[in-house]
């Protein structure tokens, strides 16, 4: 009885319409709390704007926790957020977080770097306010989602973010235990676009978040989004041509005098830089640390003298493309029900001058967002 009498007290301060709210109530307190799940399984559909409402099966008190407006005022179903020192209010937010090597490149703090942003991260979600509604999205070369569909940050679904998110780039005993994404269980419906590939899919991210109905998206990254077209079958058949002249190429100049004296002198630099990077990696293993993650593979190996392999016919999406792409994609899924667009606030992660100037430019798709960029994390490290 008192939970129900402190969520009719906030409603009265909700800035939703009263009859949504009296009805979305009535659903969160009437709704049999054995057919609720936790986050890992199966979803049911409530009355709560067409979204699943989810909960612990050990009973209102640890499920629901106590209703408040988090001291600040803020109406029922409203989180006042601060995201890296963006600070924005929303009651639906999806946070959008790179899971690309890029992200735990020496420059932006390693991977103890990238545990602090996870940690920051899971913070955040719990103090959220236990009506507001939230979903977390890993995004790499595909797409991992905490829940299906957002769900109630109540005490039992914010206490499982951190066992969820913490195997990203999470070193246990000396090895890494998960790069990037590895859940790979969203794929949001992608309309006009050929999206089919890339290392860092922000188009993938962004439409999920758009499907969720989010009026609330914040996304860190370092900026810079890795999305490529799919290829037509005439470039790659040019292409496997290509590659078999080539090997033939390659042959005939390995078999020749010059190619054995080239390669023999490649041989010996290659000795060399196996070394220094042999005498890093035991420097990085006696700090507890793996092997230098570089997006990409290693850097400053020797060249490989002769013929070079062709590579494949490869072409990637322009920021103005993505930005124009998510605008079609929120045409579609707010304007035409008559939501008010989201609004996009992005940090940039340790960035360099290109991936400073894409996120200002993501956080101009729509009118409300916000761009900050922040420096890598160490011990000492607030922002």
């Amino acid at each position: 009885m008192a939970y129900r009498v402190q969520l009719q007290q906030l409603q009265r301060q909700s800035s939703r319409p009263p009859d949504r709210i009296s009805g979305q109530a009535d659903s969160l307190l009437n709704r049999s709390f054995d057919q609720l799940e936790a986050p890992g399984g199966a979803f049911g559909t409530s009355a709560l704007a067409g979204t699943p409402v989810v909960a612990g099966a050990g009973g209102m008190g640890r499920g629901l926790g106590r209703l408040s407006d988090g001291g600040g005022g803020l109406s029922f179903g409203m989180s006042a957020v601060d995201f890296f020192g963006i600070k924005k209010q929303g009651e639906r937010v999806v946070f959008l977080v790179d899971g690309g090597a890029s992200m735990v490149e020496p420059e932006r703090g390693d991977l103890p770097g990238y545990d602090r942003v996870k940690a920051e991260l899971v913070a955040m979600v719990e103090r959220l306010s236990p009506g507001t509604f939230f979903n977390i999205i890993v995004f790499g070369r595909s797409l991992d989602v905490y829940a299906p569909r957002m769900v109630v940050a109540t005490a039992d679904n914010t206490s499982q973010v951190a066992e969820w998110i913490g195997p990203y780039w999470r070193l246990r005993e000396g090895k890494i235990e998960r790069r990037g994404p590895f859940r790979k269980n969203y794929e949001p419906q992608m309309i006009d676009w050929n999206g089919a590939g890339g290392s860092s899919r922000m188009d993938l991210a962004f439409a999920a978040a758009l499907e969720m109905r989010a009026d609330l998206v914040f996304m860190i990254t370092d900026g810079t989004p890795s999305i490529r077209q799919g290829r037509s079958s005439s470039d790659e058949q040019r292409w496997r041509q290509r590659v078999e002249r080539y090997e033939e190429e390659r042959a005939r100049y390995e078999a020749s005098q010059r190619g054995q004296r080239e390669m023999a002198g490649y041989e010996e630099k290659r000795a060399v830089w196996r070394a220094e990077r042999d005498r890093i990696i035991a420097e990085r293993e006696a700090r507890g640390l793996p092997p230098v993650v570089r997006e990409g593979g290693s850097r400053g190996a020797p060249s490989r003298p002769g013929p070079s392999r062709p590579g494949r016919p490869t072409t990637y999406y322009e920021t103005d493309e993505l930005v124009r792409f998510v605008r079609r994609q929120a045409r579609v899924l707010y304007e035409s029900s008559g939501n008010d667009l989201p609004s996009i606030n992005v940090v940039g992660y340790s960035p360099n001058a290109r991936g400073s100037a894409i996120i200002e430019t993501l956080a101009d798709v729509f009118p409300g967002g916000s761009s900050r960029v922040i420096g890598a994390f160490d011990a000492a490290t607030t922002h």
